[in-house]
């Protein structure tokens, strides 16, 4: 051990530079993912907030592409609340626009049908929808935007006044009429999807088959365990994620690698000593693993505090943006980076052990 440490203490310069080369791997592979599933978290637990048990949508439309146009007559609304199990409907509008250089959904709803739901908008400040004009926004995007009531912002070409700031967390960010962002869509009398509250947890499953079957040409997305829904249903997440995490292993190994067969290299004559003086080949090979885990060990500390650096620095500067980087995922960059290290360091322990010792002794 205290050989291992001498020897990452005397070369600070490659030391450190296998350090930093191997946190920035482990805080890329943080944030990467970290962004990537906090992102799909955010919007279903916000779909969820809404507090209904189901989604009725287009058959064959995803979690993501139902959200954008109104398809479904709106009377459906009528024939789903006298089916049994139901309890209440919510007609909602949803359309993706630009506001202010970003991409926002904009749910258009009837705020008396939208907290029958049970969730509804919990208005902080200002007011509730109550006519043509007005728009809603959540607390998140009037903090990051500066927005406050009484403003007038511009949405899909028309004008607007803030009349209420609702609380972060529930359905979308911006809030219209209903009847408004219908007619400016053209979509008069046709929704995105509807929201649903059964009577009771153990109607939903049951509840959903019956509107399947009442229904031509709909399906209903159960809101419990959305978020894993979404993830599986958007191609390529566990490819791109697995692309990452591979990517990090082999860079932080051929770092870890090449620092440390340069470190035998350069050792050969304090080898061929200890070699001379009895050390078995079995403690030069652990020497130098050891050397190697201290340098990955450093190495995912400072991937560590390069992650929190980092999310801190996209919430400043993004604050809409949702960075979630959980136990499992540290543990899993902190396991990438310790086994970058062993990985790295079997060739150049080995190289090492198969010194001679008179021709390390020899080695100019």
């Amino acid at each position: 051990m205290t050989l291992a440490l001498a020897n990452v203490l005397q070369k600070k310069v490659r030391s450190a530079i296998c350090v930093l080369a191997i946190g920035i791997g482990v805080a890329l592979l943080l944030v990467v993912v970290g962004l990537t599933r906090g992102s799909i978290q955010e919007v279903a637990q916000r779909i969820q907030n809404v507090g209904g048990d189901l989604i009725v949508q287009p058959a064959g439309a995803t979690q993501f592409l139902a959200l954008k146009s109104g398809v479904l007559p709106e009377r459906y609304a009528e024939r789903l609340r006298a089916l049994p199990g139901v309890a209440a409907v919510s007609p909602v509008v949803a359309w993706t626009t630009t506001f202010r250089n970003a991409f926002y959904v904009v749910y258009g709803i009837d705020p008396e049908q939208f907290s029958s739901i049970g969730g509804g908008l919990r208005i902080v400040e200002g007011r509730p929808l109550r006519g043509r004009g007005e728009v809603v926004v959540d607390s998140r995007l009037a903090a990051a935007a500066r927005l406050a009531v009484g403003d007038r912002v511009e949405i899909l070409g028309a004008r607007f006044e803030i009349v209420g700031v609702s609380k972060e967390g529930v359905g979308a960010r911006i809030f219209l009429p209903m009847a408004e962002l219908q007619a400016m869509l053209h979509q008069e009398r046709r929704v995105s999807l509807f929201f649903v509250r059964c009577t009771s947890p153990g109607a939903v499953k049951s509840t959903a088959a019956a509107i399947e079957a009442a229904i031509e040409g709909v399906r209903c997305q159960i809101l419990e365990g959305l978020a894993d829904e979404m993830a599986r249903s958007m191609t390529g997440l566990r490819e791109f994620i697995g692309a990452i995490t591979g990517t990090t292993l082999v860079v932080s190994l051929l770092v870890v690698s090449l620092a440390m067969y340069m470190t035998i290299l350069g050792k050969t004559r304090e080898i061929g000593i200890l070699r001379s003086l009895g050390a078995s080949r079995r403690r030069i090979m652990g020497t130098v693993v050891l050397e190697s885990l201290l340098l990955t060990g450093c190495g995912v500390l400072a991937g560590y505090a390069l992650t929190l650096a980092s999310v801190a620095a996209l919430r400043s500067w993004y604050p809409l943006l949702t960075v979630e980087v959980t136990r499992f995922w540290i543990l899993v960059g902190g396991g990438v980076g310790i086994a970058s290290g062993l990985l790295g360091a079997l060739y150049p322990a080995w190289f090492a052990a198969r010194q001679d010792p008179v021709q390390a002794l020899s080695y100019e």
